[in-house]
């Protein structure tokens, strides 16, 4: 037997599909924050080889662990807004790297300003990766239902 009946819209759960704004700041924030990752790998292990009495503790915490932990924020925030999964918790961490950045463009503008734009640093993705992530944990989870 074949269930014909027309769902009700009080009984229908209601969409969660990010909403075109959420997707589009959150793509652009994962993907700055992915490549803030991989140019602060590749400048710390450039760094690591070339200093002979480099140790390896402070490189695997502060080197590995450091790109590690902004290629994690990049895939929770590309699961929260662009897939549209997490909640709350991804929301907050989300805001989170947002500031972080934020706060790293500032302090590369006060030190060292004439190197906010060399890809090698990390001025260019945190000046992307930052305001994007904010508008991305600050909007709001759902397309306004019509």
């Amino acid at each position: 037997m074949v269930n014909t009946q027309i769902p009700s819209p009080a009984t229908t759960p209601p969409s969660t599909r990010p909403s075109r704004l959420l997707r589009w700041s959150g793509g652009i924030g994962s993907v700055a924050l992915a490549g803030l990752s991989i140019a602060h790998l590749v400048v710390n292990s450039i760094g690591f080889a070339a200093t002979p009495d480099a140790g390896w503790p402070l490189f695997l915490l502060f080197g590995i662990g450091v790109s590690a932990l902004a290629a994690g924020l990049a895939m929770l925030t590309w699961r929260y807004a662009v897939q549209g999964r997490g909640r709350r918790v991804a929301r907050v961490f989300v805001a989170l790297a947002g500031i972080i950045c934020c706060y790293n463009v500032v302090t590369v503008l006060q030190l060292h300003p004439e190197v906010i734009l060399v890809p090698a640093g990390p001025g260019p993705w945190s000046l992307i990766a930052g305001p994007a992530l904010l508008l991305t944990a600050l909007l709001p989870r759902r397309e306004p239902t019509q």
